[in-house]
């Protein structure tokens, strides 16, 4: 009787586990899906081309992984130009994209 009374709080707690990690991947998902950069509306005004390599090394993916330099384009949206860098973690292979406002770049 006391074995399967180890066994059953052994089994909850697992549980309990297991969905307070879920819980926490699934905010850290929203967050990072929020987060400043993560879409055209949401881009990052730099005013120069160092700004996006320093804004770059403090970005880190959803899953705590550090995120590794794929490749980067320029589109233009109107009259505002982005540049967006697309970025793939190291940890979970995720690949993700920061979108930068460059407008105010003069070449």
């Amino acid at each position: 009787m006391i074995i399967s009374l180890v066994l059953t709080l052994a089994l909850v707690a697992a549980v309990v586990a297991t969905m307070r990690r879920r819980g926490y991947r699934a905010r850290l998902r929203r967050e990072a899906a929020e987060r400043q950069g993560s879409s055209p509306e949401r881009a990052i005004y730099v005013r120069g081309f160092t700004e996006i390599d320093d804004q770059l090394a403090r970005r880190w993916c959803a899953c705590g992984g550090y995120l590794e330099r794929m490749g980067e384009g320029t589109r233009e949206v109107g009259d505002r130009r982005y540049r967006i860098v697309r970025m793939r973690c190291q940890e979970c292979e995720a690949v993700d994209e920061v979108f930068f406002d460059t407008t105010e770049i003069v070449h």
